[in-house]
């Protein structure tokens, strides 16, 4: 099933997020509306109750009487849709309006006493009535009577359907003015999505080197960024590769050169020579093969073990000159963003190249910041010479090839700690030389 693209996702969440708002904001303004037309419709209803009361009395031989009718024209006209009624609570009709002629009103319910209920029921021409009841007690009267007031609920009715048309009519010339406007705020918001795809393309043609973040707007731009990143770290991974492999053909020339001349000579100590130079390719193969590992850095390692075990190993090592590795307190929270045998193989070069210069003790310091781990090596030997030193730190030279080197093993902690985006540092401290490691923080 093809995946829909991330235009059609944000086109179609939206237009959904549009049609549903729509029609709730339809529902909710057509039930507003009707109930403002029941209030309205209601407090009439009640001044028409209040003022059939006010004129209904007893008169002295306890007949029911209007002092006055109402006047309203709408009481005076047969069948007009308004209506009053006053009747026993078992529905008799004492007196009414005009308006019903020979007919009368049939509430559902008396009401409680003292309080006027909201009804709806048919009318003399079956027609819907919204009605306003109330049972009351006049002066002198021997039973209460109910009081009932009510309209016609047709018109109400036809205003309310005739809103909501028009409301939903006017929705959906919303919806469309609102879709044509999400459409358009789609294809801008997603232009630097675009542009950073075409950039990416030209990388990928060799048109360009790396990817550039201008125009893409403050959220896309951290993402070209990492791309960068991501390049970058590449490029190295490949440069890295390219180096090894010639690395690895120029340290086999040597022995496959003493094989061809053994294979010439009167190979009287064959067997000796093939064992040496053997042991010497696996050794350089091993080399090039733990230099090449790629970094894994959703590893996570802990230093503090990894330090202490390696400083009793070398201490074993050195035993013949009583080398000290002294490890100062480390955090045992600090860890590593890679993998153990990484961290091991870095730490074990560069302590066993401390223990072969130093004098008596070789102290390990490890401290970090946020982001970065510090691992420094210091032994108390003679250091390197300050033109070395510099020689050695200089991009693109390797780390066993310079004047009085420390140990082969340097140029197996360089690239591993270029696979991790990190630094190896060299520095004489006045008392002998100082290795640091600049590595990810877990």
């Amino acid at each position: 099933m093809k995946t829909p693209s991330l235009r059609a996702r944000l086109l179609l969440s939206g237009a959904l997020g549009l049609v549903l708002v729509s029609v709730l904001a339809s529902v909710l303004l057509g039930r507003l509306f009707e109930q403002a037309a029941r209030d309205r419709l209601n407090a009439q209803l009640q001044q028409d109750l209040l003022t059939v009361l006010a004129q209904a009395e007893i008169n002295a031989d306890g007949t029911l009487v209007l002092r006055q009718e109402p006047n309203d024209a709408r009481f005076q006209r047969v069948f007009s849709g308004s209506y009053w009624q006053i009747s026993t609570l078992e529905g008799q009709a004492l007196l009414q309006s005009r308006s019903l002629w020979d007919e009368s009103l049939h509430p559902p319910a008396p009401p409680v006493p003292t309080q006027a209920s909201n009804v709806d029921f048919t009318g003399p021409l079956q027609q819907p009535l919204y009605g306003l009841t109330q049972q009351v007690k006049l002066p002198r009267s021997r039973a209460p009577l109910q009081i009932t007031v009510a309209s016609d609920r047709s018109q109400l009715d036809q205003d309310v359907a005739r809103f909501r048309q028009r409301t939903a009519m006017a929705m959906a010339v919303l919806i469309a003015a609102w879709l044509a406007v999400l459409v358009t705020q789609v294809h801008f918001g997603l232009r630097p999505l675009r542009a950073l795809g075409k950039r990416v393309e030209q990388v990928r043609h060799g048109d360009a080197a790396q990817i550039s973040s201008d125009g893409l707007g403050r959220e896309v731009a951290p993402l070209a960024d990492e791309l960068n990143a991501l390049l970058a770290h590449h490029q190295r991974m490949v440069n890295r590769a390219r180096t090894g492999a010639q690395d690895l053909a120029h340290a086999m020339k040597a022995p496959l050169s003493v094989l061809h001349a053994e294979a010439d000579g009167p190979g009287e100590h064959w067997r000796q020579t093939v064992r040496e130079q053997n042991t010497r390719m696996q050794a350089s193969i091993d080399r090039y093969l733990a230099a090449g590992m790629a970094a894994d850095r959703h590893q996570r390692s802990a230093v503090a073990p990894a330090v202490q075990s390696l400083c009793r190993l070398m201490e074993r090592v050195h035993s013949e000159r009583d080398i000290h590795f002294v490890a100062d307190d480390i955090d045992a929270q600090l860890c590593f963003a890679g993998a153990a045998a990484d961290l091991e193989e870095m730490l074990g070069n560069l302590l066993d190249n401390a223990g072969r210069w130093a004098q008596q003790t070789v102290h390990i310091r490890v401290h970090a910041d946020a982001r970065q781990l510090y691992i420094e090596v210091i032994d108390d030997g003679p250091g390197l010479a300050e033109d070395a030193l510099q020689q050695v730190l200089q991009r693109g030279v390797r780390l066993d090839e310079r004047d009085g080197s420390s140990g082969l093993g340097l140029a197996i902690v360089g690239d591993i700690v270029d696979s991790y985006d990190g630094q190896l540092l060299l520095a004489n401290t006045g008392k002998g030389l100082r290795a640091t490691l600049r590595l990810p923080r877990a």
